[in-house]
């Protein structure tokens, strides 16, 4: 088994690996709805990753149709 410490130098040399591919990580805190749906997209897609299915939504969006309002959406109930 892996010493802590070289689990360490794994997880830098994976995040230098990625931030040279201009990949960022980051934290989202999400309802866990909102996760299973990312998880049912997913398994439709035939994604790898949540990351995967985060980016193609972000790519797939109309930028120009969204809105504060969409934002307010989120804090209603079941907003999927």
């Amino acid at each position: 088994m892996a010493s802590p410490k070289s689990k360490a130098a794994d997880n830098a040399r994976m995040r230098e690996r990625r931030r040279a591919a201009g990949l960022t990580s980051i934290e989202a805190v999400l309802h866990r709805d909102d996760v299973a749906s990312l998880d049912v997209l997913k398994a439709q897609l035939g994604a790898t990753s949540r990351s995967e299915v985060l980016r193609a939504l972000i790519a797939k969006a109309d930028r120009a149709d969204l809105s504060p309002a969409d934002v307010a959406r989120l804090s209603e109930p079941s907003a999927a």
